[in-house]
């Protein structure tokens, strides 16, 4: 049942995300068009390949898939890489026209700078057949890129109660992915004290 609630979040939001591809961009992403005059690529550099990243993420922590169509894991996890690596970028981009206050845009760079760092040393791990250390950098950054579904969760309510979006970043900035990675970081810590050395 968790894995299927993991699954469908992770679809739903990536679905929703797209919606500007059918819909008016002012009217379905108000608050991003003061973006558009001067940042169209970082925009929709975060808008298409972030919900591709957040799509791909539950099929790539599927470890029953990794095992039985590893070729599929790989080719799906490059593709899941290099979405994260440019959502992320455009991410950074969009920082010096961000509307919050600069408690909230520290969050977002943090959020960013540490997918994309989290990323990389993933892939290079992966490279090197470091596989411990790959899939605990992949879920460092599975988390943050999981972020899009926590921070939907936190801002549905706050705009329930008359919040706008630029407001919700206040709490959702960092509340979106800074507590689900301190979480993560404690079930590492503990697996490693369970597991033999490089079983993770």
């Amino acid at each position: 049942m968790t894995r299927l609630l993991f699954l469908a979040a992770c679809l739903l939001v990536a679905l929703m995300s797209w919606r500007f591809m059918i819909a008016p961009f002012n009217l379905v992403m108000e608050h991003m068009t003061h973006y558009l005059p001067s940042l169209q690529v970082a925009v929709f550099g975060h808008l298409i390949f972030g919900p591709l990243a957040l799509a791909a993420l539950p099929f790539q922590m599927n470890a029953k898939l990794r095992a039985r169509r590893p070729r599929l894991h790989r080719w799906m996890g490059r593709a899941a890489a290099m979405s994260m690596l440019i959502a992320g970028a455009s991410a950074l981009a969009l920082l010096p026209a961000f509307k919050g206050s600069t408690f909230a845009a520290t969050g977002f760079a943090a959020l960013g700078i540490l997918w994309i760092t989290f990323t990389i040393i993933a892939v290079q791990a992966a490279r090197t057949r470091d596989f411990a250390r790959h899939r605990v950098f992949m879920l460092r950054a599975g988390v943050l890129t999981f972020g899009a579904v926590v921070l939907r969760i936190i801002m549905a309510p706050l705009m329930a109660a008359g919040w706008t979006p630029v407001e919700t970043y206040e709490i959702t900035a960092w509340g979106c992915w800074l507590p689900t990675l301190l979480m993560l970081e404690l079930w590492l810590v503990r697996q490693s004290k369970r597991a033999p050395e490089g079983a993770l």
